[in-house]
């Protein structure tokens, strides 16, 4: 099989090195132009899009109420009691991180060698475990399972979270199996789609979280849908997913959480989107594991407007990923994308740390940043994807986990630990935790310009016409 990537240190005219293969400015060898292969003969992609879209519809459906599982658990009341539930979900975040950590490369080198329909299926059977667990912590709907005690609950939810990030993290196994599918000029574009799916869904999941509220039903409900929903992954993946990546055996030295990490550091190129996705994760953790208790208890935000917020940014997202970026990619190259993807997050962190509860209400239109920043994260995984070969999908998407769970570890303890409980006083600047997320974002300007040395901008009309002669 001939390599989907690899021109990761190739000569230019004027001597000297590049690296990846967005090089396109340069004559490319008939091997190189394999590059640009559609596979026709590969499986749709739309499973793996419905793949992510159903995780998200669950994710969104349970991540808005998480919140309302660790005040059940710490006891409720209000005040204190809610800054120590906002606690208590960041170290259960983190020890959700450290077991996703453990397995973290076993999942990748095992998609490797078993395929990637199994591994997914175990992720997804994490997330059941997980889920009804924290359904049970809540009192019950309809009369139907009895509510588990606060003392149980309190370890029963750490063993859980613990399960779920044992069984691996289903990212690893999508956008692999995406990568196994997509020809290299696809593939930036089809993460962009699982990108797509992944809002629409979770403003999916958000609304059900509304309906249970409005129906003034036990947040319960919300969880047992989240459940459905990875069931309902589970029958998908079995059904239409088809392997046909190159099967590839693994040591028992591979499955070390660390040993992968060297393809991260193969070329420049890599070292570049590898710290993106690194910055990303970092900063993103920080504002998914404390936006709900931000909004609710530091702006002052009723949950339906919360909500509203929250399906706002999905819209916008699913406009950007799915039709705007081709866009500006064909505008501005697929660097120039990436560097306005993170300077439109970091004006979003620092503008949005900046609000009080008087003016909440510009959050809707400080948004759009964050939509537009939504771009960066599948694109820079999309890219670092032409830097290795099919056999080694896997090993690259363990290896991009590791960096997204050590963010997912540190990311929710830095701040629920650390910053939201020294700064959440009335006369204190309870903004700084989006303020340091915003400000910890900008080496990704300086990795994208280095990019732009390092890299062009693919162009497939000229690569088809090179093909042709």
């Amino acid at each position: 099989m001939a390599r989907r990537s690899s021109f990761s240190e190739r000569e230019n005219p004027e001597g000297g090195c590049h690296s990846g293969i967005l090089l396109s400015r340069e004559r490319l060898s008939s091997a190189e132009l394999l590059q640009f292969d559609r596979r026709p003969n590969a499986p749709p992609v739309w499973p793996a899009v419905l793949t992510s879209f159903l995780h998200s519809v669950s994710l969104g459906a349970a991540m808005m109420t998480w919140l309302e599982v660790c005040k059940e658990v710490v006891g409720s009341g209000g005040g204190k009691e809610d800054t120590e539930a906002q606690t208590y979900y960041g170290r259960l975040l983190a020890v959700n991180g450290v077991c996703e950590l453990v397995t973290s490369q076993l999942v990748g080198v095992a998609s490797d060698k078993y395929g990637r329909r199994s591994v997914q299926i175990a992720a997804q059977l994490g997330q059941v475990v997980d889920y009804l667990m924290a359904a049970l912590c809540l009192p019950p709907s309809f009369g139907y399972l009895p509510q588990v005690q606060r003392v149980m609950a309190w370890t029963g939810l750490f063993a859980s979270r613990g399960v779920a990030g044992l069984l691996g993290n289903y990212k690893v196994t999508l956008q692999s199996y995406t990568s196994d599918i997509s020809g290299a000029e696809e593939c930036p574009q089809r993460m962009s789609y699982l990108g797509a799916a992944m809002v629409v869904g979770m403003c999916m999941g958000s609304m059900v979280v509304a309906i249970v509220e409005k129906m003034q039903l036990s947040f319960r409900a919300c969880f047992l849908t989240a459940t459905c929903m990875n069931a309902m992954i589970i029958v998908l993946v079995f059904v239409k997913w088809r392997d046909i990546a190159p099967r590839k055996n693994f040591t028992c030295r591979e499955t070390n959480p660390f040993v992968g990490l060297h393809v991260l550091r193969i070329n420049q190129a890599m070292v570049m989107y590898s710290t993106l996705v690194f910055l990303s994760a970092f900063s993103l953790n920080m504002y998914t594991s404390t936006l709900n208790f931000y909004c609710e208890k530091l702006l002052k935000m009723p949950k339906s407007t919360f909500i509203a917020l929250g399906t706002m940014w999905a819209m916008e997202s699913f406009i950007l990923l799915g039709f705007v970026q081709p866009m500006l990619i064909r505008q501005f190259g697929e660097i120039g994308t990436l560097q306005l993807s993170f300077a439109s997050m970091i004006a979003f962190y620092l503008l949005f740390s900046m609000l009080t509860p008087d003016i909440n209400a510009w959050a809707f239109i400080i948004m759009i940043l964050f939509a537009v920043g939504s771009m960066a994260y599948p694109l820079a995984v999309g890219l670092a994807t032409r830097e290795l070969s099919s056999d080694q999908q896997g090993l690259l998407q363990g290896a991009v986990s590791i960096l997204e769970t050590l963010a997912k570890i540190v990311a929710p303890l830095v701040a629920s630990d650390v910053i939201i409980p020294r700064f959440n006083k009335p006369d204190q600047f309870f903004g700084m935790v989006y303020f340091v997320a915003g400000l910890l974002l900008l080496p990704s300007l300086a990795c994208c310009h280095k990019l732009h040395s390092l890299t062009g901008r693919i162009d497939p009309d000229k690569a088809v016409m090179l093909e042709m002669h």
